[in-house]
């Protein structure tokens, strides 16, 4: 599948099942079909013509030879016969594992790429309630979900095989044929009556397990934290639980597992030495030969491998389709927004940005109420307000991150519902608190602000940040790692870098969201100057808790529970002693107090 059929994906099949077909298989079916044929013919050939090879061999000095005819001459036949079918079925290994080790890591890819895709384009309210470690594990419990397919037909052409040795041991004697037939029935009715059983303890395991690894990536992942606070003990107490609960649910699936072959498998023992038992009393009445015995002996040794595979195998495939449906279910989702039919590309021409009568609500509270905001192009805006006030959900409202119940959001007069979600972010550039970090090089992370970017323009970029200087003085300059989350920086480079990555970006928005609360007075003094140049001709929104970051504002718009209680320049609404004065009054060190 082409990359732009993959990112054009807005809807997945709600079957496990049509998922894999579409994305995975149906590509490659004719390789498929190869495979099948090819792996049937060679489960027949060692499965079905072992046995009677071994048959034709003691056949050969079990019947008289004319006195005339020369042993070798006499048994030249059937050696060729068997070893040109050897080699047949030999050469049909490799074929089959050179198809499958060419198509199956293809299908295992593109599988994970229309998933890791098609996440990808799950809004915020999706991710806030996910952790990236178990969406990982979901979308390998899927991939690990198509092995099952090879399995199952592995199972089908096994079974062909014991059907045909079924059938082929009644031409040579019913007694021994139906002994043969119980053993098996037995297995399959027991394996039917188990499957239950051991299907909920191989999702249970998987629900236990996907839940461990999440928590053991958030461990991670903060583990600045976890030193900070010495909370070592800590973690291993808050994954006490899930660890125990993954121990008891690992025994319990085992034992349904040893269950489940364990019982059928001293059946089958027994059978098999009553068959011998059997075998050797029908030779002394004269009605059994050894070519046959041996045959017999053979075919049960043959179907009981075969059978202790399907068994093995049973378990895994039951474990695999479990995990795989349970992370299909829970991984593909529809999508909470979703570009229209005929979307088109966002080109901002001017930069006016006009909130109208905005209303959202999360968990059945408002956070917006009726607002409307007309921001001019190439005017500066900062926003304000306490905590939980809707300044955050304003911006993340303009970059469709979340839609609102009532209202629209216009660029240029363009509703940005009518536009791809990719084109209006292209056109936004977006400095958060914290900046994020890959843990990719210096130029790496700046350069992720445009595409197929010059290593000449990276560095411009990071100089109009005046970012350079301290890139230039690390151990490998701009191909120097910045470590987990960028860890290896300091808060005032982190924020360089974004800007840096905004600078690059070049678009006509910016959106600055408490880009400086977490610096020092110094550090802010310095990045503040970059912003001011960043800003320089482009619509600006900033966020902030330190009102004096706001100051040189064309404009400030207080927001209080939801709604806009008051906007003007620094200066007039201080002189309206309103909201905003009570609110600059309430700082200590430039910082919003809560109320």
């Amino acid at each position: 599948m082409a990359k732009s059929e993959l990112q054009n994906i807005t809807q997945l099949p709600k079957k496990l099942l049509s998922f894999y077909w579409k994305y995975g298989f149906c590509e490659h079916k004719s390789s498929l079909v190869l495979w099948m044929i090819g792996f049937l013919f060679m489960a027949i050939g060692n499965g079905v013509l072992f046995p009677n090879f071994q048959r034709w061999v003691v056949a050969l000095f079990e019947n008289p030879i004319p006195e005339t005819v020369n042993l070798i001459l006499y048994a030249l036949p059937t050696i060729i016969l068997i070893t040109l079918t050897n080699m047949s079925l030999t050469t049909s290994e490799l074929i089959l594992s050179t198809v499958a080790s060419r198509v199956q890591p293809v299908i295992r890819n593109q599988i994970s790429e229309t998933l890791t895709g098609y996440t990808h384009k799950q809004s915020m309210s999706f991710w806030v309630n996910k952790m990236a470690g178990s969406i990982n594990s979901q979308i390998g419990y899927i991939e690990n979900g198509t092995q099952a397919f090879f399995n199952i037909f592995d199972i089908v052409c096994r079974v062909l095989v014991i059907i045909l040795n079924g059938t082929l041991l009644f031409a040579i004697n019913r007694y021994v044929a139906y002994m043969f037939v119980f053993a098996i029935f037995f297995r399959i009715l027991y394996a039917y009556f188990l499957r239950k059983k051991v299907k909920s303890s191989s999702e249970e395991l998987s629900s236990v397990t996907s839940k461990l690894n999440g928590k053991l990536v958030d461990s991670f992942s903060n583990y600045t934290i976890v030193k900070l606070f010495a909370g070592a003990n800590k973690e291993q107490q808050t994954l006490e639980k899930p660890r125990s609960e993954k121990i008891e649910k690992s025994i319990y699936s085992r034992y349904a597992i040893r269950l489940f072959w364990g019982i059928p498998g001293i059946l089958w023992d027994l059978m098999f030495g009553a068959t011998i038992v059997f075998s050797c009393l029908l030779y002394q009445r004269g009605e059994m030969m050894i070519s046959e015995i041996v045959y017999t002996i053979s075919v049960y040794l043959n179907v009981m491998g075969m059978i202790g595979m399907i068994i093995n195998r049973f378990p895994d495939i039951i474990d695999m389709t479990a995990s795989a449906k349970k992370a299909y279910k829970e991984l593909v989702i529809p999508l909470d927004i979703v570009d229209k039919e005929n979307a088109k590309r966002l080109q901002i021409k001017n930069g006016e940005i006009k909130f109208n009568n905005i209303y959202f609500k999360y968990r059945n509270r408002y956070v917006l109420k009726n607002l409307s905001l007309t921001i001019k192009p190439g005017e500066r805006v900062g926003i304000v307000g306490s905590s939980g006030a809707g300044k955050t959900t304003l911006v993340n409202l303009l970059m469709r991150f979340y839609e609102p119940q009532h209202g629209n959001i216009q660029i240029d007069g363009i509703d940005i519902n009518d536009v791809t979600q990719d084109s209006l972010r292209e056109n936004i550039a977006f400095i958060p608190q914290e900046p994020t970090m890959f843990n990719r090089t210096i130029g790496e992370n700046i350069g992720y602000g445009k595409y197929n970017s010059t290593v000449k323009e990276i560095r411009a970029a990071a100089k109009k940040a005046s970012a350079d200087k301290f890139i230039m003085d690390t151990e490998k300059g701009y191909n120097s790692l910045v470590g987990d989350r960028g860890i290896k920086l300091s808060g005032g480079q982190k924020q360089r870098i974004a800007i840096a990555r905004a600078f690059l970006k070049n678009a006509p928005v910016l959106v600055l969201d408490e880009a400086t609360s977490a610096l020092d007075s110094e550090t802010e003094l310095a990045i503040q100057k970059s912003f001011d140049k960043l800003s320089h001709g482009r619509t600006t929104i900033a966020i902030a808790h330190r009102l004096s970051t706001l100051r040189n504002m064309d404009r400030i718009v207080v927001i209080d529970k939801g709604v806009i209680v008051e906007q003007g320049t620094h200066n007039a609404l201080l002189r309206k002693r309103g909201e905003y004065y009570r609110l600059w009054k309430m700082q200590s060190g430039g910082f919003l107090q809560e109320k």
